[in-house]
């Protein structure tokens, strides 16, 4: 097994605090306006949007996913500099691959948005990898496409990494979130795939952007209840259990979890994975971490040959995560509190901590398992509802989700853009 290379201080519970900024986010709560605030832009094979693409190296394959084309794949000169960080091995060769690239359509969206995280649903089998762009329209103009670096399930031929540096007069992109200086009103996403094998190709299975305005703070909608009550059986695991690491692994560890609990729901053995397999597969090689959301959600739908699908959600509020446990679909949310902010949490305070939500009281408070407690038996917690939400409002709300490949999301759990 891979050892990771950064290394943190001895863990004990009175410092944790200070060993989870692989998570970390600092966004603060802003004033409240009427309508949704949060909003997903998909594209899935499932539902064919991939023939609208712009595609130049590039064919669906008979499911409507995106894959090389072997009689049309780019030998030219690769629009990347790089596709390995620096000081991380050798580069790939020039030449010694082929590439082709899909771009969406140019998508207006109603209300705009200044904040976004992209995600992906991929399978790279050995040899291949891809990248992922995006730009947006501000003021009558596209931004640059920004770079959201390198995925590669298997490490034996590039090294996943998010790209460093990528700051302009229009945004910044820090590690896998794009932080817009004004309003966009549209944006688009180019997908690009490599390989260095002959005949083995990448599969894009489905492509999504979480978008937010920052200008605005979403309300909590009331709720039907129909999940208050109800908890789903995830099973426990702490991060704790893996020095020296592992105090920044809430991530990966949330992750396993829901691979567990999902594992166990299908019959499938092959996505139980312990703590640090799934640490050493989100890994990212420029971030030094573990907590790049779109690199765990990729992990997570593309382990077991896709089993399940996977994105990076964000949300109005906890009625639409209720309606997601209603249907047995659990989901790790990413938080941070002040000293005591969180009555019950194995910390006085967090700068950014990923925990699974599994269900509701009969009150509606949010049962959890949370992974910094210091066994897999003691992460089972329950959080007063109102805390929770203020401590979610860090991260804008924003979540993993994952869901058995085949099946269809409750469409009430989220705000889709058409």
């Amino acid at each position: 097994m891979k050892t990771l290379t950064n290394t943190r201080l001895p863990l004990y519970l009175v410092v944790l605090a200070s060993t989870l900024t692989a998570c970390a986010w600092r966004a603060r709560p802003t004033p409240t306006e009427d309508g949704p605030v949060a909003k997903i832009w998909r594209k899935s094979a499932q539902a064919r949007d991939f023939e609208r693409f712009t595609r130049q190296g590039t064919a669906l394959n008979p499911e409507g996913a995106l894959e090389l084309d072997a009689a049309s794949a780019l030998t030219t000169a690769d629009p990347f500099p790089s596709h390995t960080p620096p000081e991380a091995g050798t580069p790939v060769a020039a030449g010694s691959y082929v590439f082709g690239s899909a771009r969406s359509e140019e998508h207006a969206l109603a209300g705009g948005f200044n904040n976004v995280v992209p995600s992906f649903d991929v399978l790279t089998p050995p040899g291949t990898w891809v990248r992922l762009t995006l730009a947006a329209r501000v003021e009558g103009q596209w931004t640059k496409d920004y770079d959201f670096g390198v995925w590669a399930f298997d490490q034996g031929t590039v090294v996943r990494h998010s790209r460093d540096r990528q700051e302009d007069e229009q945004g910044r992109v820090f590690t896998d979130t794009l932080s817009l200086k004004k309003k966009a009103d549209a944006l688009r996403m180019t997908v690009w795939l490599f390989s260095s094998k002959p005949g083995v190709s990448p599969r894009v299975r489905a492509l999504t952007a979480a978008m937010t305005d920052t200008g605005r703070t979403p309300s909590e909608d009331a709720s039907d209840k129909r999940a208050w009550g109800k908890v789903l059986d995830v099973p426990g695991r702490s991060q704790m259990l893996y020095p020296p690491d592992g105090g920044a692994w809430c991530s990966p560890t949330s992750t396993s979890m829901v691979l567990a609990y999902w594992g166990k729901q299908l019959g499938r053995n092959d996505l139980v994975v312990p703590v640090p397999v799934a640490a050493e597969h989100t890994y990212d090689k420029v971030y030094q971490g573990t907590g790049n959301w779109p690199f765990n959600t990729a992990y997570a739908s593309a382990i077991g040959d896709g089993a399940l699908h996977g994105l990076v959600a964000r949300f109005d509020s906890f009625s639409q995560v209720e309606r997601l446990i209603a249907e047995g679909i659990p989901v790790s949310i990413s938080i941070a509190f002040e000293k005591d902010g969180l009555t019950g949490a194995p910390m006085s305070r967090s700068d950014g901590h990923l925990i699974v939500v599994k269900g509701f009281s009969p009150e509606g408070d949010v049962i959890c398992n949370d992974p910094a407690f210091p066994s897999d038996e003691t992460v089972h917690v329950t959080y007063k509802r109102e805390e929770l939400l203020k401590a979610w409002n860090h991260s804008r709300r924003s979540a993993y989700v994952l869901w058995p490949a085949g099946t269809a999301l409750p469409q009430d759990a989220f705000t889709f853009v058409q």
